[in-house]
């Protein structure tokens, strides 16, 4: 078995597109989710009095951001759909 140290052959450009633009999606996603996902324990933990402000009625803002995380899931995954596609077309062109 030989070791070649020839480098390897440039890439599709469709390819390379594809893989920046899926890291730089799946990056901003993952944080974006993070960051909002460990928000409401966090203002639970250290912020109480914002968590038990009445914002209508005896809904309190803590219910308000619990509620506003299941909202946050759908809208990401209707998000990930919508960019899957973008995906799928780049994939077709980097295969042709």
């Amino acid at each position: 078995m030989t070791v070649s140290s020839a480098p390897p052959a440039p890439r599709n450009a469709a390819y390379q597109q594809l893989v920046a633009q899926r890291n730089a999606f799946t990056l901003t996603m993952t944080l974006t989710f993070l960051v909002l996902y460990f928000l409401l324990p966090v203002l639970a933990g250290y912020n109480k009095p914002l968590m038990a402000q009445k914002v209508f009625g005896n809904v309190t803002f803590g219910y308000v951001l619990a509620f506003a995380e299941f909202v946050m899931g759908w809208v990401m995954a209707y998000i990930y759909v919508v960019k899957a596609r973008t995906f799928d077309r780049l994939a077709q062109e980097a295969r042709a």
